[in-house]
């Protein structure tokens, strides 16, 4: 086979050869009016290369998820409805069209009838079972016998009391979406997130490591998406390693952002959600629920997704695992100069947030005496000022689509 020597063909450039030709095509300009910034200031641009590129990392680790048969990700089918009939049978349809677990969420599962109703028909024991913290099912779920053999991801506060669990169950979740609907940055979030890991390693001691999981929402903005998971990744590396665990990963569930959703022609959502599943996936997600595009929060709620909507929530991640093929590599970002600067900048700056928080008494103090609430606040004031267009509501709006329908 002829040997194709493309990179001979083309002279070498450096770095100031482009800064030369930038500054040329800037006309007076200052380089700086190139780069942009993220909320947490952060630089993104506009060229990165081999000098930035952070030392000495290795491709970021992944958690070994049950039961994925050869998946790169879990494909996670979302049981919201309070209709148990039709929860069921959507929930059946969600499986058989390519979901692979079960992700209970929201206040509509009080009794054990509810859940066993739901769960009909579902082989419990090869399909892995989530509850959202905060679910109302996690007060019941740890008596309910049909799910001892299934590996079920809890969902409760790491700063609670260590739970008797099955060996295939892990309790705690740090749930770092929270922190991002309450408006907060990514920065927030991950030093909230590991805030709440070095609490929870206090508390329980290294065998928490067993029985943690993190969850995190992802926005419209797929390449922070990717950042701020591959920086998560790092941050709980850190702080269990501190505690002896080498090489310490966890499993990541990723939900596409609920605070993104608009009501207002709703159809642009599956962009939103197509953006931020996709950061999800690149930024090695272990699980990952797409809301349906219907889905936004109240007061703009009008009612439940239909059977159409999941059924698109669940398309698009079948579209990039089956035909795009995006979860084939570990840490597709491992050798981008652009998200290797990006990983390393936001976990520095989340990480001495994180120590700030520390030293005020750790994440419990953080959050009841007002700083949360004051960090999330002007978040949403600075990005409220900044005044971000938002496609199909300020951007390109119209009046004459229709809207979608949904349940009641």
């Amino acid at each position: 086979m002829t040997e194709l020597r493309i990179q001979s063909d083309f002279p070498n450039h450096t770095f100031e050869d482009w800064r030369s030709l930038a500054e040329t095509g800037l006309r007076g300009a200052d380089l700086a009016t190139l780069n942009s910034k993220t909320e947490d200031g952060v630089i993104r641009g506009p060229l990165f290369d081999a000098a930035t590129r952070p030392d000495n990392h290795a491709p970021l680790s992944r958690s070994d998820a049950p039961l994925l048969s050869g998946r790169p990700w879990h494909i996670c089918a979302p049981v919201v409805d309070r209709d148990t009939a039709f929860a069921n049978e959507q929930l059946v349809a969600d499986l058989k069209g390519g979901a692979s677990a079960v992700r209970f969420m929201g206040q509509n599962w009080n009794r054990k009838a509810d859940l066993k109703r739901c769960l009909e028909g579902v082989h419990v024991s090869l399909v892995p079972v989530i509850f959202e913290p905060g679910c109302s099912a996690t007060a019941f779920a740890p008596s309910f016998d049909d799910l001892t053999d299934t590996p079920v991801t809890l969902g409760l506060d790491p700063l609670g009391d260590w739970p008797d669990v099955p060996k295939t169950w892990r309790a705690f979740t740090a749930n770092a979406a929270a922190i991002h609907e309450a408006g907060g940055t990514d920065m927030l979030e991950l030093a909230g997130f590991a805030a709440t890991l070095a609490a929870a390693f206090k508390r329980h001691g290294p065998a928490v490591h067993d029985q943690m999981s993190a969850l995190f929402a992802v926005g419209t903005d797929a390449h922070l998406n990717i950042v701020k998971l591959r920086a998560a990744r790092r941050l709980y590396a850190a702080i269990a390693g501190a505690y002896g665990i080498d090489a310490a990963s966890l499993p990541i569930h990723a939900i596409t952002s609920l605070r993104m959703m608009q009501s207002q022609d709703a159809w642009t959502n599956m962009l939103r959600t197509m953006s931020a599943g996709f950061g999800a996936v690149a930024g090695g997600a272990d699980y990952i629920t797409v809301r349906p595009f219907t889905e936004t929060s109240a007061p703009q709620r009008r009612g439940n997704p239909t059977p159409f909507g999941y059924r698109i929530a669940r398309n698009q991640q079948l579209l990039m695992m089956e035909e795009s093929h995006i979860g084939q590599v570990r840490d597709v970002a491992y050798g981008s100069y652009f998200h290797e600067r990006l990983t390393e900048d936001l976990a520095q700056l989340s990480w001495a947030k994180f120590q700030a928080i520390e030293a005020d008494g750790g994440i419990e103090t953080y959050l009841s005496n007002g700083s949360f609430e004051a960090d999330c606040d002007a978040a949403r004031q600075a990005r409220e000022a900044e005044g971000a267009p938002v496609l199909g509501v300020t951007l390109h709006p119209s009046n004459d689509v229709p809207e979608p329908e949904v349940r009641g």
